[in-house]
């Protein structure tokens, strides 16, 4: 299974310890925990290289979205930020900013963990009522990709093992030696799987698979 290197920003330690072992249950690894935006930019600059920051904000201050911005122009990874409440003004600073998501401390465990995969499956994550403040704010808009639709047909048992095994992150090749079956009968249910779930790549694939609860499937 691929696993995610993750840098935590809080100042609260207590909750950066607590949601460090909770994401440390799934596809990520906590890196490094900083306690400021500084911090995490110093750990950057020394060599950290986080695939995903989680930045926890407080009252999204023009400060902390600044600090935001920062860690957009420093590094390549994927930001997601984690406000005490879903607020037009803290959404609409951290659009600004560049973060890839916008998620609330009190959703549930699984929700959260859902929403960082689909951060790192190249997935914009905010609130439905984003749609609005990206209209009225033009110039900061960051279109979200579209997203595959399920189908009325059943996926069969083998092609949820598909499925299970791309958000695995293995090849054709691994899925078909994990499985026990052939490459060219992985690519057929990969072929099935696409038109049922109306998914145009392997990506959009996995977007589905984790909206509609599947979990990776270890090798074995």
């Amino acid at each position: 299974m691929r696993t995610w290197n993750v840098m935590l920003v809080d100042h609260d330690r207590l909750f950066s310890a607590a949601l460090g072992t909770l994401i440390s249950g799934g596809p990520f690894r906590v890196c490094h925990h900083a306690t400021t935006v500084e911090d995490a930019e110093a750990a950057i600059a020394q060599g950290v290289q986080p695939d995903l920051i989680v930045v926890a904000l407080g009252d999204a201050t023009n400060d902390e979205a600044g600090g935001v911005k920062r860690l957009r122009a420093a590094t390549s990874a994927r930001i997601a930020v984690l406000a005490d409440a879903i607020a037009d003004r803290t959404l609409s600073l951290s659009l600004k900013a560049g973060a890839d998501a916008y998620l609330n401390k009190s959703m549930s465990s699984e929700s959260l963990l859902r929403a960082l995969q689909l951060v790192m499956l190249g997935e914009v994550v905010y609130p439905t009522h984003v749609a609005s403040l990206l209209i009225a704010n033009a110039n900061s808009e960051r279109p979200q990709p579209e997203r595959a639709q399920p189908a009325n047909n059943e996926l069969s048992k083998r092609e949820v093992q598909i499925l299970r095994c791309l958000l695995a992150g293995q090849s054709n090749k691994a899925i078909a030696r994990n499985l026990h079956i052939t490459e060219s009968t992985v690519k057929m249910h990969f072929k099935n799987v696409m038109r049922k779930i109306n998914a145009q790549n392997r990506t959009q694939a996995a977007v589905w698979a984790i909206q509609n609860g599947l979990s990776p499937l270890a090798s074995v």
